[in-house]
């Protein structure tokens, strides 16, 4: 068993696709499946199975995810003897906090620890598999985590905001939320998404369905639709900082139901390291000053 074939399927596992992860290393994509063809061999079970999207981790594949990543660190450790260990600091985050909490809690936990960064976004099912098969340290969320190998915490929530663009007529008189059902809307993420439900949910209480004409997995995109006049959103405060350099602007609404929750999850088999303290540290001063 060779370790550029743990590299290879660490990867492979991380971006939950053969051809991603092969244009990502210039190889070609059969090359990666004959790497992988082999790893499974020298193992003895099947690594991935396919799925509509690409692939994804069997149990043994969740099993022994961990314990390549160890491997893989060993040997850079091994042959790079003169240089002190570096700690990777593994995170995961969803699209609205990788646009703007998470850069600048990473920005500081660099300027106070010497690591190696590794991040990556996934959707809410992703980050409980990966917390619980311990494939990540941090992930960043917009809804609790209930898992007894998971630790939680809870920082202010984020208040969500009505996207319109300039000159709309709710920018000067929004005469209730219940006129939102009168417009077109973008919708971020598609309907099994939390945000997107909790969305629902709220609007439901006003009798407001909305006319979702688009569905729209980047927060960017979706400025750039309600700039042009293609509907109405509903977008986190915190993403909304560049509204006017995006040409929308931001009503805040009157319900402070409107909300979402901030929460840092994180594995309990890494509770007592330092590192983890510290970043706990940080990430709860940059919520202090919101």
């Amino acid at each position: 068993m060779e370790t550029k074939d743990l590299e290879l399927f660490l990867a492979v596992a991380r971006n939950r696709s053969i051809s991603r992860t092969a244009d990502q290393l210039y190889m070609s994509q059969s090359t990666v499946t004959n790497r992988l063809q082999r790893l499974e061999r020298d193992l003895g079970c099947q690594l991935f199975t396919r799925t509509p999207g690409g692939v994804q981790l069997t149990e043994e594949g969740k099993r022994i995810y961990p314990l390549a990543e160890r491997m893989v660190d060993l040997e850079r450790r091994m042959l790079e003897p003169a240089k002190r260990a570096v700690r990777t600091l593994r995170v995961m985050s969803g699209r609205a906090f990788v646009s703007t909490d998470v850069p600048k809690c990473l920005h500081q936990i660099l300027q106070v620890a010497e690591v190696r960064l590794q991040v990556r976004m996934g959707m809410y099912e992703d980050m409980v598999e990966a917390l619980v098969g311990n494939q990540v340290d941090f992930c960043f969320l917009g809804e609790p985590i209930h898992h007894p190998r998971v630790r939680l915490i809870e920082y202010p929530p984020d208040a969500i905001d009505l996207v319109v663009p300039r000159g709309h007529r709710f920018v000067h008189d929004l005469p209730s939320i219940g006129a939102l059902a009168e417009e077109p809307f973008i919708a971020f993420a598609d309907t099994s998404a939390p945000f997107r439900r909790r969305i629902a949910m709220l609007l439901a209480k006003y009798n407001v369905y909305p006319d979702v004409r688009m569905e729209l997995d980047s927060i960017d995109g979706i400025k750039a639709m309600v700039a042009q006049g293609l509907g109405i959103s509903l977008l986190p405060r915190r993403t909304l900082h560049d509204a006017e350099a995006k040409g929308v602007v931001a009503i805040p609404l009157s319900d402070p139901q409107f909300c979402r929750p901030t929460y840092l999850a994180y594995p309990d088999a890494i509770e007592h390291e330092e590192l983890t303290k510290a970043f706990i540290a940080i990430v709860t001063q940059h919520y202090a000053g919101k």
